[in-house]
């Protein structure tokens, strides 16, 4: 019996343990209250603009429509809205690297509101089909 995790188990709990770590030190950033009870408003807003960014990817839109908020991808992963990664925990890039591109991969959401754009089933926000990042698994379908 093999203890070996995949490559994909791998990259997997690398992005989703970056993700929290990132996640983790936004909020331990300081309670902003200045030691007098009283929380510092522009310390509480920079946290929560700081954790925003570092959840998103840095690109502040990590919504996605309705239609795959829950879809399933087109490898049989169904989407989970409360356990994507952030877009920068899996080195989101919008071009291809080395032939491998999101639409052949097993994590890929298919474009289903005619926008030109896909969705992941663990990364958030909105996927371009030909974008790339290192949780890459190909598809074998």
């Amino acid at each position: 019996m093999s203890n070996r995790l995949t490559d994909t188990d791998r990259r997997r709990l690398l992005a989703l343990v970056g993700s929290g770590l990132t996640v983790g030190l936004a909020g331990c950033s300081g309670g902003g209250d200045g030691g007098d009870g009283s929380e510092d408003t522009d310390t509480a807003t920079a946290t929560a603009t700081a954790t925003a960014t570092a959840t998103s990817g840095g690109d502040g839109d990590d919504t996605v429509p309705s239609e795959y908020r829950t879809a399933t991808s087109i490898g049989g992963t169904q989407r989970n809205p409360d356990s994507v990664s952030a877009k920068s925990a899996v080195n989101y890039q919008e071009q291809p690297q080395d032939g491998q591109q999101c639409s052949n991969c097993q994590f890929y959401i298919e474009d289903k509101n005619g926008d030109g754009m896909g969705a992941c089933a663990i990364v958030a926000g909105n996927i371009a089909p030909e974008a790339y990042c290192v949780s890459y698994a190909e598809y074998q379908g």
